[in-house]
C-alpha cells in the first residue's frame, strides 16, 4: 500500500472515530437532559445498538432544522448548540471516506 493510501485510509478511520465520539456525546445529553427533544427528533429509546450509519437521520434532522419546531425550547438550543459541530465531523467523514475510497482506486 503506497504511503498516500495509507495515509487516507487512516484519515478516514480518525475522522470515523471523532464524529463516533461526537454523535454519542450529542445523543446521550440529547436524551438524558431534553427527553421531550429526544422524543421530537424521533430517536428509538433503546439507541445503543444502532450503527454509526445511522449517524444519518441525527445528521439530517440538524441539518434541516427541524428541532426548531419543538416545543422544548431547551432542548432545541441545545441541538443548536451542538449543530455545527456534528455536521462538521459527518461532513470531515464523508471527505475522508471519498479520499480514501479514491486512493484505493487509483491504486488498484
Amino acid at each position: 500500500m503506497k504511503p498516500v493510501t495509507a495515509s487516507a485510509c487512516v484519515l478516514f478511520a480518525i475522522a470515523i472515530a471523532i464524529e463516533t465520539v461526537v454523535w454519542i456525546t450529542f445523543l446521550r445529553g440529547l436524551k438524558s437532559r431534553h427527553p421531550q427533544q429526544w422524543m421530537h427528533a424521533a430517536q428509538p429509546a433503546r439507541w445503543h445498538d444502532r450503527t454509526v450509519l445511522s449517524a444519518r437521520s441525527t445528521m439530517l434532522y440538524l441539518l434541516t432544522r427541524e428541532f426548531m419546531d419543538s416545543i422544548d425550547e431547551a432542548g432545541a438550543r441545545y441541538c443548536s448548540r451542538y449543530r455545527a459541530i456534528l455536521l462538521l465531523a459527518y461532513w470531515c467523514t464523508v471527505g475522508a471516506g471519498i479520499a480514501a475510497v479514491v486512493a484505493l482506486a487509483v491504486e488498484s
